[in-house]
């Protein structure tokens, strides 16, 4: 089945990312990522509307929800956090003494931890991670050797965690577990070869994969076992990031970008929601505190 996105919002941004719903807010909030900007918006019908930012200074590689109100970002070499009240805090630096690298795509696991990997800002790639930053600042290495990590999403149990490379071309899944991460096991690539390179991507509440293809103009909606199963449109062609939007999580919400292209219509770089028949899964959040965040504590 082929549907077709509609846009969503009259700005256009340079590389729109990590679109995600605020079931509590009733928001949509997603980033910027070079502009180094968190968003948000109302959803109404098909439009976002009464869009507003935070300005990070620096680069916003994912947005998350937290249980206090708050939000957590993927900052440029670390996270940051939003408390309700707006206020901004920056923790320390997580990516060592590496300085051509960022922070990129993450998601937030059902036991309240993040999962965030990397991407190289120069040339050379293929030495990408997927960390695991629990919220008393605990960090864990669970994948090494990416190419350019990218879209993080796990099963409706949390059972099993999906993990794109897009330089490789690849999605793969590992065994989640309750938590515990079996660093033995190897990761098992499920989609390989794509016709173009996968982004972001979500899980609906029946398990099967949405992804968005950079430079494919589409989200593709797969089983796990790689299956293609639907395609939505979208007019642009850099699509990053797919997530289910609104009360019921029945409409896909698209981001897309205007990064790596030399000249653009109208609508690069909008985000688009579609009518796809299926709900999502709601958004876990962040179990630390974004008024004292566990880099505060550590200094008292």
């Amino acid at each position: 089945m082929t549907l077709r996105a509609v846009p969503a919002t009259d700005a256009a941004y340079e590389l729109a990312e990590g679109v995600i719903w605020d079931d509590r807010a009733e928001l949509v909030r997603w980033v910027d990522i070079n502009a180094g900007r968190v968003l948000r918006g109302s959803l109404r019908g098909e439009r976002i509307v009464d869009i507003a930012a935070t300005d990070l200074g620096q680069s916003a590689g994912a947005v998350a929800l937290t249980e206090d109100g708050g939000l957590l970002v993927a900052a440029a070499r670390g996270l940051a956090v939003i408390s309700s009240d707006g206020a901004v805090s920056f923790g320390p630096d997580l990516l060592g003494g590496r300085r051509d690298v960022r922070l990129n795509d993450g998601a937030v696991d059902l036991q309240g931890r993040f999962v965030v990997g990397t991407l190289a800002l120069g040339a050379e790639t293929g030495d990408e991670v997927l960390l695991r930053i629990s919220p008393d600042g605990t960090v864990e290495t669970l994948r090494s050797g990416i190419r350019l990590s990218n879209g993080v999403a796990f099963s409706p149990d949390g059972g099993t965690v999906y993990h794109i490379d897009t330089l490789a071309n690849t999605i793969s899944r590992h065994s989640y577990g309750d938590g515990a991460f079996d660093d033995d096991e190897q990761w098992m690539p499920i989609l390989c070869d794509l016709p173009h390179c996968p982004d972001g991507l979500t899980v609906d509440a029946e398990g099967m994969l949405w992804v968005a293809l950079w430079g494919g103009a589409s989200v593709r909606r797969h089983a796990p076992t790689g299956e293609l199963l639907e395609v939505v449109q979208v007019d642009a062609a850099q699509v990053s990031c797919p997530a289910f939007l609104g009360p019921v999580l029945r409409r896909l919400g698209i981001t897309t970008a205007q990064e790596g292209l030399a000249s653009w219509p109208d609508q690069a770089g909008a985000l688009f929601t579609a009518d796809v028949g299926v709900a999502g899964l709601p958004v876990p959040r962040w179990r630390g505190s974004t008024t004292t965040p566990y880099w505060q504590k550590a200094e008292q």
